[in-house]
């Protein structure tokens, strides 16, 4: 439902203006308690952009891998364990341009899945998924490649459930046209 009300909202303003559509790949890294259980991985989405008269409204989605800290990972290994998990950003908002510079902030819903599985003792197994709507603040620098395209460059903190521990630090590049 909550994907479906960020989707709706995107809608609305899909025709508002000039739309570009793109390709992102980066780097996600967690913070605070994120930390303590993952690794930094890669990030890859799509990104969506209509641009108005003032502002320019935004909405991705993308997918990254969940990566154990090795710490962790290798506690897991010790018990015969095998652990998978991914999220799925899906953001929506507004950015703000001054020259090629942009801030930008907004919701983001992300749906969380992982799975640990163990092999010699399966009791122990533990799959769960779960959505959480959040939000996120970043920055931008955006230039022109060619007539048809521009280079989108972001680094942005991204906010599960609007709390200060479950923070992710993302720095993307991305090709809009």
């Amino acid at each position: 439902m909550k994907a479906l009300i960020v989707m709706a909202v995107l809608a609305t303003f899909a025709f508002a203006g000039v739309t570009e559509f793109g390709v992102q790949v980066g780097y996600w890294n967690p913070t605070g308690d994120m930390g303590d259980a993952y690794n930094g991985n890669f990030y890859f989405g799509g990104q969506f952009l209509s641009h108005m008269d003032v502002v320019a409204i935004e909405a991705s989605i993308g997918y990254t891998p969940l990566k154990l800290d090795d710490d962790v990972e290798d506690l897991l290994e010790l018990a015969g364990g095998e652990f998978s998990g991914h999220v799925i950003p899906i953001t929506g908002g507004v950015r703000s341009y001054s020259n090629a510079l942009y801030g930008a902030a907004g919701l983001e819903l992300d749906i969380a899945s992982v799975e640990f599985e163990y092999a010699d003792n399966p009791t122990l197994n533990y799959d769960d998924s779960d959505s959480e709507l959040g939000g996120y603040i970043g920055a931008g620098f955006v230039t022109p490649m060619g007539t048809t395209g521009d280079l989108d460059l972001s680094i942005r903190l991204h906010l599960m459930e609007f709390e200060t521990d479950q923070m992710w630090l993302g720095i993307c590049a991305g090709l809009n046209f």
